[in-house]
């Protein structure tokens, strides 16, 4: 009776794992989405055949040029976004420190902590480069969106 109980134990295993084997192999994981746009300036495609790249935690995250590769070398945190680079998907990021992802200027490429930035009503507001922040300080108002400058919801 124990002999036999231990022998459909044992059978009722093998079942089940090849069950389980059977299922993994009609369901496999999805493969993440492959990268499309650099993380930086975010509307500029990539072709993993040609472009720049950077390894983060074992992710190969592709970048347009040797400026986009600087700044992510310079803070990795500011760029590391799943919405561009859909390996990092799940993964747990640093925090990048500042409130505002995109420049008011240029909306289309991210901003650093690190960044040029200004005083504007109280708040910081970074920019891409140099070139952004004169724009924005000869005209704040123009550029002054508070969707792309979530700081200013606070702003005196």
């Amino acid at each position: 009776m124990i002999r036999a109980a231990v022998v459909w134990s044992v059978v009722g295993a093998v079942l089940v794992g090849a069950t389980t084997r059977a299922t993994l192999a009609q369901n496999p994981k999805p493969a993440p989405a492959e990268q499309k746009f650099c993380p930086v300036m975010t509307q500029d495609e990539i072709d993993p055949k040609e472009s720049k790249w950077v390894m983060y935690n074992g992710v190969k995250i592709y970048l347009c040029c040797d400026t986009c590769v600087n700044k992510f070398n310079r803070d990795p945190a500011a760029y590391l976004d799943p919405e561009f680079i859909p390996a990092l998907a799940g993964m747990k990021l640093p925090d990048r420190g500042i409130e505002q992802r995109f420049c008011p200027v240029y909306t289309d490429k991210k901003v650093s902590q690190k960044d040029p930035f200004t005083i504007y009503k109280g708040v910081k507001v970074y920019f891409y480069n140099t070139t952004a922040k004169t724009r924005f300080e000869k005209d704040p108002e123009r550029y002054a969106n508070p969707k792309i400058l979530p700081q200013l919801k606070d702003a005196k």
